[in-house]
């Protein structure tokens, strides 16, 4: 089987062109200088599509090769990291216009045979506890681990401490250097073959060569983050924030300077292709279809010039506060907001918010006419409430939490509750049905398919959340529920309930991250139903969900009046909203679809909406006074 060279050979055979001296002093041509990791891309990848020019690569190391191209003394500047706003603010002072591009990604993987004692999925503090110096000689079996691993003695084969895997893992756990009672493999083919002959032994290798090894070897999981859990490597999950074992490159270019000979179809040639065969060569993974058109954006200068930095922040929630807020509208993603609102003003006890769920109409009413600050909605505006905001000069900026949805669940051994209508689910669960006229007691009497067997329902308790979701999906209107059923608060006692009921009669509902935590429970002897509103059967999951195929959805979403963005309050709220640590509560208030690496850019969104808003208050605030004078000059 080929597999990819190592990138420390590659990195190696780099070297001996890059420090020719007869080369290096070429002047006249492209200088690129920077990481001595993210250079051989560049020099490779021009060799290989035989590019007209001539460049020197000079190894710097990311500070100085940043530095420099921020003096106007080199052309491109590679780096192993984004620039920061130190540096940014350097070129802005010298005039250097810049692009920034990101052209791979260092994927470490972690290995071990198919039939392994070792753990499936490693949590960052297993990876401390089994990687860190200070686990020599103490950290011996996997079962020490809490991945729930086999008995069994561990063996860890890892590359030579000057391979970039190693710096990667190395920069990842705590303590300096990985500890010292590791096997030690100078190719990732020596890694593989040391962990095929071996069950208790896990390898670090390249990403690209454990997706090469096929199904001769399994790729560990890595759990960097207990709100998004296990996560395999690769260039979405890298992107996306959840998979933490790599290291990103980035190149960045005085666009002065594009008219070089060669340069700009260098760039094109790094950046803006997902199949360059040299990040193969290199052991390296292409960025995803998106980055590579952000490259190409920043390159052609049509838009954001700097599509990964810019997400840098120094947005900072103050300890005093000045002025309160207002919240109102759709009592749907209230629960979720209270409780962060909870959260909030138990951190910052000077912040006053006022929090009002009055109905979604009302709310939108009210923040169309500058009354309150926030309202909570399940849609966007319609055409009436468009124009009330436009008649009123009032501009929103909407953030959305993602979608809820209901899900029934019923016993595995109903053959015939394995889709239902929404009609259906309408008679079944409207407070009609229960009243002595209609009695409405067995299955037959909702289709008469359907067998004579008695209808048993398990509800969660009054007011539920879900219940009214249930009801105005299915039926269209806010119809109240039957009370005839059992009621419990807990979702795993429903499931199991349901399950338990005799015959295949039992069904019951819940929030769809309410099942996932009754799967993870193992609760056996339940199936999902169906729901067939109109276009067929659809069985939800992330995806229907998601799409809107699956009928039972709402969605949850902040409309922020723009003007509102410069009060310190509403600022540090929403901002609260969009910090990583309080992704959690979003999962568990029941959304999903709003992913934990989509907050970085929400952030970012955020914080160029409050400067906007800032600078439009400072401006009023100029020319208040003047327009008072003029209309008193007596005064």
């Amino acid at each position: 089987m080929k597999r990819p060279l190592s990138a420390a050979l590659a990195l190696v055979l780099i070297a001996l062109v890059t420090l020719n001296p007869a080369f290096a002093q070429d002047n006249t041509g492209i200088r690129v200088v920077g990481s001595g990791l993210v250079n051989p891309i560049l020099e490779l990848t021009m060799q290989e599509n035989s590019i007209q020019g001539t460049a020197t690569f000079e190894t710097t190391g990311t500070v100085n090769g940043i530095d420099l191209l921020c003096q106007g003394s080199a052309d491109v500047a590679t780096a192993t990291r984004t620039i920061n706003a130190e540096e940014g603010s350097k070129c802005a002072t010298n005039s250097i216009d810049y692009s920034e591009m990101r052209v791979a990604h260092n994927v470490v993987a972690l290995v071990s045979r198919t039939d392994s004692t070792a753990p499936v999925c490693l949590t960052a503090a297993d990876l401390n506890l089994l990687l860190a110096p200070s686990a020599e000689g103490q950290i011996t079996n996997w079962n020490q681990l809490s991945g729930g691993a086999g008995d069994s003695a561990l063996s860890l084969v890892v590359p030579p401490a000057s391979n970039s895997l190693y710096v990667v893992l190395d920069t990842l756990v705590q303590g300096d250097g990985l500890r010292p009672d590791v096997q030690v493999a100078d190719s990732d083919n020596a890694v593989i073959e040391a962990v095929q002959q071996n069950a208790a032994t896990v390898g670090v290798i390249s990403l690209p060569s454990a997706v090469a090894a096929g199904s001769e070897l399994r790729i560990l999981q890595i759990n960097g983050n207990e709100a998004v859990g296990c996560t395999s490597p690769s260039n979405e999950s890298v992107e996306a924030g959840l998979y933490p074992l790599q290291q990103s490159y980035y190149v960045y270019v005085n666009r002065a300077n594009l008219t070089k000979t060669g340069l700009t179809e260098l760039l094109n040639a790094v950046t803006g292709s997902m199949d360059n065969p040299v990040l193969n060569t290199l052991g390296l993974v292409p960025v995803t279809p998106a980055s590579a058109e952000r490259n190409t954006i920043a390159l052609d200068g049509t838009g954001e010039k700097r599509p990964y930095s810019a997400t840098v922040t120094d947005f900072q929630i103050p300890t005093q506060f000045s002025a309160s807020a207002t919240i109102a509208g759709s009592a749907v993603p209230r629960d979720y907001v209270n409780s962060l609102l909870t959260a909030f003003q138990q951190a910052y006890p000077g912040a006053t918010i006022n929090l009002q769920t009055r109905g979604e109409v009302e709310g939108i009413r009210r923040l169309c006419n500058g009354e309150i600050d926030i309202a909570l909605a399940t849609s966007d505006l319609s055409a009436d409430q468009q124009a009330a905001c436009e008649a009123n000069n009032v501009t929103l900026l909407p953030v959305d939490l993602g979608k809820q949805a209901v899900v029934l669940v019923a016993s595995a051994e109903s053959s015939y509750l394995t889709c239902l209508t929404s009609d259906q689910l309408t008679t079944i669960w409207s407070a009609e049905s229960a009243k002595t006229a209609n009695n409405l007691t067995t299955w037959n009497q909702i289709d008469a398919s359907f067998p004579s067997q008695t209808i048993t329902l398990f509800t969660p308790l009054a007011g539920d959340t879900y219940a009214d979701l249930l009801m105005i999906r299915a039926s269209g209107s806010s119809t109240p529920m039957r009370d005839d059923g059992f009621s419990n608060r807990d979702a795993l006692y429903r499931a199991a309930a349901t399950a338990n009921v005799a015959e295949g009669g039992g069904l019951t509902f819940m929030s769809w991250a309410d099942y996932q935590r009754v799967i993870a429970n193992n609760q056996d002897r339940i199936q999902l139903v169906a729901v067939d509103s109109g276009n067929g059967c659809v069985a939800p999951s992330e995806q229907t969900i998601n799409d809107g195929s699956y009928s039972l959805v709402q969605s949850g979403k902040l409309l922020i009046r723009e003007s509102a963005l410069s009060n310190a309050t509403v600022q540090s709220f929403v901002w609260y909203l969009a910090l990583d640590e309080n992704y959690p509560a979003l999962a568990s208030a029941g959304f999903q679809g709003v992913t934990f690496g989509s907050l970085p850019s929400l952030r970012e969104r955020l914080q160029n909406a409050f400067r906007t808003a800032e600078e439009a208050a400072a401006i009023a605030a100029e020319t208040t006074p003047e327009a008072t004078a003029e209309a008193t000059p007596g005064s």
